[in-house]
């Protein structure tokens, strides 16, 4: 893979705009933002309920973290090249996109953070949606990358209000960080995590997700979380900071 490409020069120009931007149009309000490791390669993985989602958990990291976005949204106007100077990795959906995975591996290996949609599109309802077992084939790619689940609420109510005194309440909630166990995966397999077991490590760690998300939008898992788990070990507590709110 390419040498380490670090925070791109737009993210420095964009990331106070877009500070600026979700104080004057949200209330956001970040839930055991703690829990978030401070160091090392990692992946956020959200419920996805409006296009706002990755733009509010992005801001109100203290990590570098890249979303992964929809190609179209590259030919919107205007939008599509700040996106580029923010820097995203768009993704062809429906598809392997090969392009796209390797963007993605290199953030990782870089030791920064991806932000991903396990759904892999926006929810019609809110209701979380049975995932693709592609949250776990990007995470086989780097073994040591911790994972953690992220709770999304309220973005749907977001306008583009000028009021700054009606501004929605947005809120995140962080789960607890956990690495897949890929030995037992691989045993799992027959010496390697088949798409089979792939689908069983993302449907645990989406367990994971709804068990923060009210009872009306955990849709496809309205499971209790299990006292233990064949594929995740969680960390110690103690996790990096992430930015406690942003939005006053």
């Amino acid at each position: 893979m390419a040498a380490r490409r670090g925070k791109p020069p737009g993210r420095y120009v964009w990331a106070p705009v877009l500070d600026l931007l979700l104080w004057y149009f949200l209330r956001v309000r970040v839930t055991d933002a703690n829990a978030v490791p401070a160091t090392g390669a990692g992946i956020v993985y959200y419920n996805h309920i409006h296009w706002l989602d990755p733009v509010v958990i992005c801001g109100t990291l203290d990590r570098y973290a890249v979303p992964l976005t929809k190609v179209e949204a590259s030919t919107w106007p205007l939008v599509g090249q700040l996106l580029n100077w923010y820097h995203v990795i768009f993704v062809t959906r429906g598809e392997v996109d090969r392009e796209a995975l390797q963007a993605t591996w290199q953030v990782l290996e870089d030791g920064d953070v991806m932000v991903i949609s396990p759904e892999g599109t926006r929810s019609p309802d809110g209701s979380l949606q049975e995932a693709k077992e592609g949250l776990a084939f990007v995470a086989r790619r780097a073994p040591e990358a911790w994972l953690i689940p992220c709770a999304v609420t309220g973005t749907p109510a977001a306008t583009l209000s000028y009021r700054v005194w009606d501004r929605p309440p947005v809120q995140l909630r962080y789960g607890r960080p956990f690495r897949f166990r890929w030995e037992e995966a691989a045993l799992s397999g027959s010496g390697r995590a088949g798409r089979e077991t792939l689908r069983a490590m993302t449907d645990e760690a989406m367990v994971e997700l709804a068990a923060l998300l009210p009872d009306e939008m955990r849709g496809a898992y309205p499971e209790a979380p299990a006292a233990s788990y064949r594929y995740l070990e969680f960390l110690p507590e103690g996790g990096g900071p992430a930015r406690g709110d942003a939005g006053g």
